[in-house]
């Protein structure tokens, strides 16, 4: 369940050659884990199984290579009206700064853009591309509050 195009280069000013973003395209736990630990996340201490249902309920948008490496995700959880929050966007390191992350959450926000609340965590080094897509601290009192099981 492929569609999409490639990546602009924004440091070349052309096409980034070989890698294609996909909506929708399924993520399979290896190259889930692998892409993590390229960008040194800690594992996701759940087995394999259940974070396959996990991939396999949220929507992603992905970056390959020509060979079908996983070299960019990004995950959606969406009520398909009110709700939607971002998770898991992820660059190489090798290709960060080229255009892929901003591809991929291009097509994020033409899907899910119309929503009430998008919500989103994120690293110093990706709330620049987030505030640049008109994305703001929260301003209204709220507090977001976080609660992991042991070992998360």
């Amino acid at each position: 369940m492929r569609r999409g195009g490639r990546a602009r280069d924004t440091a070349s000013g052309g096409l980034m050659e070989n890698v294609r973003i996909a909506e929708g395209d399924r993520v399979a736990v290896a190259e889930y884990r692998a892409i993590r630990d390229a960008v040194g996340w800690d594992d996701v201490p759940v087995g394999d199984e259940d974070l396959q249902v996990a991939l396999d309920r949220t929507w992603s948008v992905t970056a390959r290579t020509a060979d079908g490496r996983l070299v960019g995700l990004v995950r959606v959880l969406d009520d398909g009206a009110v709700y939607a929050s971002v998770w898991d966007m992820i660059v190489v390191p090798e290709l960060q700064r080229r255009g892929i992350g901003r591809a991929l959450f291009d097509r994020v926000i033409a899907r899910i853009g119309d929503r009430r609340l998008v919500a989103l965590v994120a690293t110093p080094a990706g709330a620049p591309l987030y505030r640049a897509a008109g994305f703001t601290e929260e301003g209204r009192g709220a507090v977001a509050l976080f609660r992991r099981s042991e070992g998360a």
